[in-house]
């Protein structure tokens, strides 16, 4: 991956104060940042162009995951098969199984090949997702999503202190390194979330805690069935009338909440090696990509920092 960053040109992180806030703008060729990559944002998900084998697809970008992993369906369909490694317990919102993980993979990324070490075997329902790409992957620079305009790019630390000009209260998640960030779901209460591109929705909590707030008997609810990385179940969705993340106040926010009834395994009390955070000791749920769609997020995995700006959709790419 170092190979990304070889041909940088010159320039500065320039910082504008508009009201009142601080909103971090980089440059279209900012020193120690690749060029823009374009992403293609399919349902909420953020896939990246990847070849495996010599099949081309698109591999899902997922802040919310602890691992690397490759689809199972996708080998199937593709007839590739590669060195099985150890097993581990993988958990998703749903539910825990024990799971494969490949030994070395050589993936095409970024026009790079890269060989990846114990990718975790996952179902998909499509064959057209190739990979997960999770912490391991995120670890080494920091990223910036401009949901708008669908593409992404890698910058170096040194070039940027985000420490200092982030503007949403975040951190890591010690339980699996996610970032977790803080939100106001109303004006009296907040919660540490998840910061999840791999969640399509908006926000994803408790039913318990949906209820302290009121939300579920205020709001009209839908149900409808949820896959996860192991299983399905059965969610109840609504829309709150708006919640604070960062220095924004976003309207019409999509809430999930498991239906009655459902035990969804993220909100039990344990740490796994898998796709999800467990909620028993940081994360009160996810927040995904409802909320995060409208802006350009930048963030540093390995610190847990995040600083978010409103984008917007350019006509002319420069």
């Amino acid at each position: 991956m170092s190979q990304l960053l070889t041909q940088i040109r010159t320039s500065a992180v320039l910082l504008v104060t508009l009201f009142g806030l601080q909103l971090l703008v980089v440059s279209p060729a900012l020193a120690g940042a690749s060029e823009w990559i374009d992403i293609r944002v399919v349902d909420g998900r953020l896939l990246l162009e990847t070849e495996i084998g010599g099949v081309a697809g698109y591999s899902m970008i997922d802040t919310g995951a602890e691992v690397n992993a490759i689809n199972a369906t996708f080998l199937s369909h593709a007839d590739l098969t590669f060195d099985k490694g150890r097993f581990i317990e993988v958990s998703g919102v749903f539910s825990t199984q024990r799971r494969y993980t490949y030994k070395e993979v050589p993936v095409k990324i970024f026009g790079t090949q890269i060989n990846f070490h114990d990718l975790v075997e996952l179902d998909f329902d499509t064959p057209d997702i190739q990979m997960l790409l999770g912490a391991s992957f995120l670890k080494g620079y920091i990223f910036q999503f401009d949901y708008p305009n669908q593409r992404l790019r890698l910058i170096t630390r040194d070039s940027i202190n985000l420490k200092k000009i982030k503007n949403v209260k975040s951190k890591r998640d010690p339980n699996g390194g996610s970032p977790l960030v803080r939100v106001s779901l109303t004006d009296k209460a907040d919660a540490w979330l998840t910061m999840d591109t791999g969640a399509t929705g908006g926000i994803l909590i408790d039913r318990d805690l949906a209820s302290r707030l009121e939300w579920i008997d205020t709001y009209a609810t839908e149900q409808s069935e949820v896959s996860g990385v192991n299983s399905r179940g059965m969610m109840e969705h609504f829309r709150v009338p708006s919640i604070v993340f960062g220095p924004v106040r976003i309207a019409d926010v999509a809430v999930s909440v498991p239906a009655p009834g459902e035990d969804l395994q993220y909100f039990k009390k344990y740490v796994p090696l898998g796709t999800r955070i467990p909620v028993g000791g940081n994360s009160k749920g996810l927040l995904g990509y409802d909320v995060l769609q409208h802006f350009v997020v930048t963030i540093d995995y390995k610190t847990g920092y995040v600083h978010i700006h409103a984008g917007e959709k350019l006509s002319d790419e420069s």
